[in-house]
């Protein structure tokens, strides 16, 4: 029976498609790129009279978030792990009382202390 002698460590990492980010962090900055491009679109299309005017402009928007979104995903996740910008998101989320993923983060905080504390007079030894 033969077994692996070597398994790469990153063999279950998402790959990466475009300027650093993977499938799932190109989508949400194309969907963010559109929908923030297609408010000026609208407007203008309105202003210049082009109705053709609100999609180029969103798809501008869109590469242009690509190329930016890309950059700052690579500065953001450079030496850390894969799943660490989503946890700050969510605990983000969190912290403001939003759930997503079906998964309950810790939002609160405390000083922890080592050692005993004082004990109280009624208490038995």
């Amino acid at each position: 029976m033969a077994s692996i002698d070597f398994l790469p460590k990153r063999i279950n990492d998402a790959p990466v498609v475009f300027r650093g980010m993977t499938l799932r962090e190109v989508c949400i900055m194309a969907v963010m790129g559109f929908v923030g491009g297609m408010l000026p679109g609208i407007v203008l299309a309105f202003v210049f009279g082009m109705p053709a005017m609100a999609p180029t402009v969103a798809v501008a928007v869109m590469a242009l978030a690509l190329v930016v979104g890309g950059t700052v995903m690579r500065r953001l996740r450079r030496g850390r792990p894969p799943s660490l910008l989503y946890r700050q998101i969510l605990y983000r989320f969190a912290v403001y009382g939003i759930n997503l993923g079906g998964e309950t983060l810790i939002t609160r905080s405390s000083p922890y202390r080592l050692g005993r504390e004082p004990r109280s007079q009624g208490e038995l030894r």
